[in-house]
């Protein structure tokens, strides 16, 4: 079954892309990080406004609700969101943003594309991301992901970002498929049970 394009590039998604000309005098290596997170946004938007949707009738209708229901559940997409982020430069190490901007993650060994865990282990440092930013701004080719991961970002050909639905829909066979995204849902589960434990110590 062939994921249609439209459940990729739908209406919040491309919102993005119009709000680049806005932001033009971040220049191009941190316009690319916030088009591929405002991306991931509108790509999960419409799944938490069919979570908040129960939600609210459920507090609406209901005498007394646990007060962690909503941090519960908004639990649920903050977690596809991370895996995304983890998994957004999985084919051909170009994300939507680095197709755009004319970005590669590659080996920082053999200049070839990076594989798919080496780019989860990259990614896996958004629990840190105000200091990746920071980073980027005065390193363009190496965060500190790139560091643990051993990759290192180049300038590539800029492409058409819709052409990354023909390659998922291609059924590209990858080594450990089911290990990788078994590793990707447990440290997305991980970074945000780590970022909400401070608010439920407190309120426990």
């Amino acid at each position: 079954m062939k994921i249609p394009k439209v459940l990729i590039f739908n209406f919040f998604t491309k919102q993005s892309f119009d709000k680049l000309n806005s932001l033009n005098f971040f220049g191009r290596r941190l316009n690319s990080v916030l088009l591929d997170f405002s991306f991931m946004l509108g790509l999960v938007f419409p799944i938490f406004i069919v979570l908040f949707i129960p939600m609210f009738l459920l507090i609406t209708n209901a005498n007394e609700v646990n007060i962690l229901l909503p941090m519960w559940i908004g639990f649920i997409p903050f977690s596809f969101i991370t895996f995304l982020i983890l998994n957004k430069d999985f084919f051909k190490g170009k994300s939507i943003a680095k197709r755009y901007f004319g970005y590669q993650v590659v080996d920082s060994r053999t200049n070839e594309p990076a594989s798919e865990l080496q780019c989860v282990i990259r990614n896996s440092t958004i629990i840190i991301w105000p200091l990746e930013v920071i980073i980027s701004m005065f390193n363009v080719t190496r965060r500190l992901g790139d560091i643990i991961a051993g990759t290192k970002l180049v300038d590539s050909k800029k492409e058409d970002p819709e052409l990354i639905v023909d390659e998922i829909n291609e059924k590209k066979e990858v080594e450990n498929r089911a290990k990788l995204i078994l590793i990707s849902v447990l440290i997305a589960l991980t970074l945000n049970i780590l970022s909400i434990l401070p608010t439920l110590v407190i309120m426990l």
